[in-house]
């Protein structure tokens, strides 16, 4: 769902109007949770029900500018191991997911389906976890596209013993981050050298070598505990 307005109706798709009325079971004047792709929440109350569920917007809540968007732009693992890691990803609040095509990548997911599948995932996992807003999937991209629209805030994880630990390098009050994990196979020597020329640094998670959703939801949720732990400390 795109950009609530308050005072306005909104006609519900046909997967959520047959949840509301054949799942749940609302009629009119039931008050149920919008939330768009901004981020954006609102109190919706049911106004019709037939032929289509329409509700009226209500009450709407912005994200928080406090809050640290994030992008993770990764390799795509294999079958439902790249399901279960959407699904993750959208759990631990992850704004948006760009699956990478990279030197070393084994699955390039192109076409539509895939991505719809990825889509319907994402929407259903915000339901169940009352996050705000729908993580966002993107086409496929390469990754020298992915790393030039970047900007400042991103980083990849390196397997480098060297490499600065994630924990102690994220700030959660930056606004916006990107983080880019490789496939299993590693960064190639052109895409470390792509990096440093758009100094980008190169961050590790651990001292094992973790598969691609692994790795993705591991780097997620230390930045969801550092956001949450920042939101609190602001508060006090």
């Amino acid at each position: 769902m795109k950009h609530l307005r308050g005072g306005s109706d909104v006609e519900l798709d046909d997967a959520a109007a047959h949840h509301v009325r054949n799942v749940l079971r609302l009629t009119v004047g039931a008050e149920i949770e919008l939330f768009d792709d901004a981020g954006a929440v609102a109190r919706g109350r049911i106004i019709s029900t037939e032929p289509t569920v329409v509700t009226r917007v209500e009450d709407i809540s912005a994200p928080g500018e406090d809050h640290l968007k994030i992008t993770i732009a990764a390799a795509v693992p294999k079958g439902e191991r790249a399901e279960w890691m959407v699904e993750k990803l959208s759990e631990l609040g992850c704004e948006r997911f760009i699956p990478l095509r990279a030197a070393r990548s084994v699955v390039l997911p192109e076409g539509k389906n895939k991505r719809q599948r990825w889509e319907r995932i994402a929407i259903e996992s915000a339901k169940q976890s009352r996050r705000s807003g729908v993580l966002r999937i993107e086409e496929l991209t390469d990754l020298s596209d992915a790393v030039g629209q970047a900007g400042a805030g991103a980083f990849f994880l390196s397997t480098d013993t060297s490499a600065t630990p994630a924990v102690s390098a994220l700030d959660p009050s930056a606004g916006r981050l990107t983080l880019f994990i490789g496939p299993e196979g590693g960064w190639s020597d052109e895409e470390l050298a792509l990096f440093a020329q758009h100094a980008l640094r190169g961050l590790k998670l651990t001292e094992t070598i973790l598969r691609v959703e692994t790795a993705a939801v591991a780097a997620m949720a230390v930045l969801a505990c550092a956001q949450a732990a920042y939101n609190r400390k602001s508060q006090i």
